[in-house]
């Protein structure tokens, strides 16, 4: 059976390490002071309401699987699976980059003469076998181990944040004869709200969907949780203040030592802890910015390591889960009798995330192709994620419970801010030298990847397996209630 290994002190943990990612950080710097009124208006119209349909959803339904059981439940079986189907593509092409990361991450650590492992295939590979092995043995003996390789990451994720802002008022290169200036104001109010153009609308939807999204997921391992229906609706609602300022000001510290114009997209954090120690932070033969650049992307990678663990983690519930319900072979339902894992299950996702990643490295030059696969990845999550928004809207009072007007307020506002953010991605204004050739290539890769999930979905469901999906789905409450 399943083991309750998680409370909610791990669950708020937990939240912070999905949610987080501080390269958006770099991302809203762009905008400049005005950020602070971005981050608030995503917070308000997309973040706040996404908790608010946690609470409300696993309160009727704490059951493992989260969203692919909520919606299930409200949407039918078909709906469900699909669901369920396009956050698994999601999460194995979003983990697919996990031995470049790492090549990379090394190669910059030792300097660069080893510049050339960041572009080694063989590193490459061996990072991905060697550390999905890693992920495979923890997965394996479940959150026992696994919950303090979440806190490892989310304690490292949080320190290197604590760093930048600590440098929002120690100016380590500052001195009495040259004080620091920041080239603009790292918040600004009164300056008023941004122009609003194209390109706003655009980075909003990104940290909006891309930055704040994510509080959802932990309700996958309900049936793993102690007090499910409680915890995780207190563990969103307890981390979600946690993480708003995580970005707000890290955004901050950026802008404190980069001008807006001047900020890589792909390195934000050791470049402002360059800048912030460049000129007095270099003592004793010590390039402190240089060091604390190198910390922080080990640290970050380690915290992405973590990340890719619980995804890998929470991927591999949901096999398990649609194999209860008949919709794939009970195979995927075993148990293992020591750890009370689903190892079958975690060993096909793991499986498929190493042929992710393998598949990752070719045509690694190819920008638009390594672009419409990232695109159409977050266009999946986006078909996952306004879903979950549309159950309080059609949920009505079936279930024992009417969703309240402001709720079906917040549930619309989500929806609409997630579908801005698909649209937005599929016909960029920027970068793309045909938009809608580029769009119309993202949907027609969504409606087939789709229609693969339905044809998987409905040979299941033919008459010779029926039998044998009523008998898994009958099982299915004991295993649960375990």
């Amino acid at each position: 059976m399943l083991k309750k290994e998680l409370r909610l002190r791990d669950l708020v943990q937990m939240q912070i390490l999905l949610v987080v990612g501080v390269t958006w950080i770099g991302t809203a710097a762009k905008q400049g002071g005005t950020h602070l009124v971005l981050w608030i208006a995503a917070i308000v119209t997309l973040f706040l309401p996404s908790a608010a349909v946690v609470t409300f959803c696993v309160q009727i339904w704490p059951e493992e699987g989260g969203v692919y059981q909520w919606t299930r439940h409200v949407f039918g079986p078909l709906a469900g699976f699909l669901n369920a189907w396009n956050f698994g593509i999601w999460a194995l092409l979003s983990v697919s980059n996990i031995g470049i990361l790492s090549a990379t991450s090394l190669a910059y650590l030792l300097g660069p003469k080893y510049a050339w492992i960041g572009e080694s295939n063989w590193a490459i590979h061996g990072f991905n076998i060697g550390l999905f092995a890693l992920i495979l043995v923890i997965c394996i003996v479940g959150f026992k181990i696994g919950k303090y390789i979440a806190h490892f990451g989310t304690f490292t994720m949080i320190l290197v944040n604590a760093l930048l802002v600590g440098l929002l008022f120690v100016h380590p290169h500052a001195t009495a004869a040259h004080p620091h200036h920041s080239p603009q104001a790292p918040f600004s109010l009164v300056l008023g709200l941004p122009m609003i153009t194209l390109l706003t609308v655009n980075l909003f939807s990104k940290m909006a969907l891309n930055g704040l999204a994510g509080l959802e997921q932990i309700a996958v391992f309900a049936g793993e949780i102690k007090n499910a229906a409680s915890a995780i609706w207190k563990s969103a609602w307890l981390a979600a203040p946690i993480i708003a300022l995580i970005f707000i000001l890290g955004t901050g510290s950026i802008l404190t030592y980069i001008p807006a114009d001047k900020v890589d997209l792909d390195g934000p954090v050791p470049q402002v802890l360059a800048a912030a120690f460049a000129g007095g932070g270099a003592r004793a033969g010590i390039d402190w910015g240089l060091m604390l650049g190198r910390g922080a992307i080990l640290a970050l990678a380690l915290a992405v390591i973590a990340q890719y663990t619980l995804i890998v983690a929470e991927t591999s519930r949901l096999p398990m889960v649609a194999g209860w319900a008949g919709v794939l072979p009970e195979w995927f339902t075993r148990l293992d009798p020591r750890f009370g894992t689903p190892v079958r299950s975690i060993v096909v996702i793991v499986i498929l995330a190493i042929i992710a990643c393998s598949l990752a490295t070719f045509g690694a030059d190819a920008h638009e192709a390594l672009q419409l696969i990232n695109v159409t990845d977050a266009f999946l999550y986006d078909i996952y994620f306004g879903m979950m928004f549309l159950i309080p809207l059609v949920a009505g009072s079936r279930f024992g419970r009417r969703p309240s007007l402001l709720l079906k307020v917040a549930s619309l506002s989500g929806f609409l801010v997630t579908v801005l953010a698909a649209g937005m991605s599929i016909f960029p204004i920027i970068n793309v030298p045909n938009p809608l050739l580029f769009g119309t290539k993202i949907i027609l890769a969504a409606v087939l990847i789709n229609l693969v999930g339905a044809l998987i979905y409905w040979r299941s469901r033919r008459p010779s397996s029926g039998g044998a999906a009523s008998m898994i789905e009958a099982g299915t409450c004991g295993v649960r209630d375990s």
